[in-house]
């Protein structure tokens, strides 16, 4: 591969809760082919708990250990106190339980130099059954934030992000699962991206039952989670109606169903209501959602929708947006 100019530092922000698995993430990033690193592994406990497994790492001058006190317990609030130490020209994220392939940062970056792109993202495979974790079209693209924003490219990807861009935003720290929200933000500044069609990283996924782990952590999280809803319609809900409708109504669908489980029953009326103007062909259904989640016991609606959610999620895909690939 063609040597990197100007060898940009890339800051590798690796949130963490402790997991025996961060000593697998954190080697696969030390052994990357690209070594101008800034490695900051951010804890997310608040009695240290990371730091006796990477206590031997911690001699090497790229590594930096910081715990999370300044904002919300959570991936959002973790990311942020990981963003907050960042002083590379790009940055990264790796969970404590995947890693990235070893010449993931180098592949990224050659692309975002030689492109002059804020953003350039790859795609990754899940440890279950080695598919694309990313819907995709087969090829290397360049993407504009509208495909983004009308889910054309949607689920999960290894990004390579300019500092730059970044400014001030930050994660909703507030929010379970809200990363979107960010992402979304920083896609709509650079305008145009590049998607590199290879897995440049593994994603690690915990099967219980029928669910995986982030399914499970949303239903605990239902607050927040509906306040990622909340905020994330505010920011982008308008662009949405005007660009892809039927993107608004999938969206309003999931929100309804963390509506009805906060008891914030005015909303969800009013995310029914925006969806049938925004598509009137499909104005039934998000009443019949709506009655659904808002009627019947609740015990029973989050049942459902814990061992259903993935059906429905495709379901409405298919409907709302049409086949994709995995």
């Amino acid at each position: 591969m063609e040597k990197i100019k100007n060898n940009p530092k890339v800051s590798v922000i690796i949130p963490t809760i402790g997991r025996e698995s961060l000593i697998r993430t954190l080697e696969s990033v030390l052994n990357q082919t690209y070594q101008n690193l800034e490695i900051i592994i951010t804890d997310d406990t608040e009695e240290g708990k990371a730091k006796p497994l990477i206590e031997r790492y911690l001699t090497d001058p790229r590594i930096k250990y910081v715990i999370n006190t300044k904002y919300k317990h959570g991936p959002d609030g973790n990311k942020n106190n990981g963003l907050d130490n960042i002083t590379g020209e790009y940055f990264t994220f790796v969970d404590d339980d995947d890693i990235i392939m070893p010449n993931a940062i180098e592949e990224l970056l050659n692309v975002a130099i030689k492109g002059n792109y804020s953003i350039v993202f790859a795609n990754c495979v899940d440890n279950i059954e080695g598919e694309f974790t990313g819907l995709h079209y087969g090829k290397d693209e360049e993407v504009c934030w509208l495909d983004w924003l009308c889910s054309r490219y949607e689920r999960e990807y290894f990004f390579l992000i300019k500092t730059s861009i970044l400014e001030n935003d930050r994660f909703y720290d507030e929010c379970w699962g809200g990363e979107g929200i960010l992402m979304l933000k920083l896609f709509k500044k650079a305008q145009v991206s590049f998607y590199l069609h290879k897995a440049l990283a593994k994603i690690y996924k915990v099967y219980i039952g029928s669910q995986d782990r982030v399914s499970l952590q949303y239903a605990k999280q239902a607050k927040r989670t509906y306040l990622k809803y909340v905020l994330f319609l505010q920011e982008f809900g308008n662009d949405m109606i005007s660009h892809c409708p039927k993107t608004f109504i999938r969206h309003s669908l999931i929100g309804i169903y963390y509506s009805a489980l906060v008891e914030e029953y005015k909303q969800a009326f009013k995310w029914c209501m925006d969806s049938v103007k925004a598509y009137p062909k499909l104005f039934f259904i998000p009443i019949l959602w709506t009655l659904f989640c808002m009627i019947l016991p609740k015990s029973f609606v989050i049942k459902f929708y814990e061992n259903y959610s993935k059906r429905i999620r495709k379901l409405l895909l298919k409907m709302l947006i049409g086949g994709r690939s995995k």
